[in-house]
C-alpha cells in the first residue's frame, strides 16, 4: 500500500504533466494546480488518441493493435502454421 506522501507526490507529478500539456497548446484552464490533478486533460496527438478501431488518418481498414497484442497475434499465427 502506498503512503499518503507517495500519493500526494504522484498527484503532483501528474498535475504538472497535465498543466504542461495544456500550456504547450497555449491554453490555460485552471488557476490552481490541484484542479489539474482532479480532472482529465487529454492530449490530441496521434499517440494519445490512438484507438483499436479503424485507422482513419492513414486511410486503411487495418486495426491499430498495441504492440503486445500484435505479438500475441503473430504467436497464434505461428502456432497455427506449426500444427498444419
Amino acid at each position: 500500500m502506498r503512503t499518503r506522501a507517495e500519493k500526494r507526490h504522484n498527484d503532483w507529478i501528474k498535475a504538472i504533466r497535465k498543466r504542461n500539456i495544456i500550456r504547450a497548446y497555449g491554453w490555460d484552464y485552471y488557476d490552481n494546480l490541484h484542479q489539474y490533478s482532479k480532472n482529465k486533460i487529454h492530449c490530441s496527438c496521434p499517440m494519445c488518441r490512438a484507438k483499436t478501431a479503424k485507422r482513419k488518418n492513414w486511410g486503411t481498414n487495418r486495426k491499430n493493435w498495441c504492440i503486445s497484442d500484435e505479438k500475441r497475434i503473430e504467436e497464434m499465427a505461428d502456432q497455427i502454421l506449426d500444427n498444419e
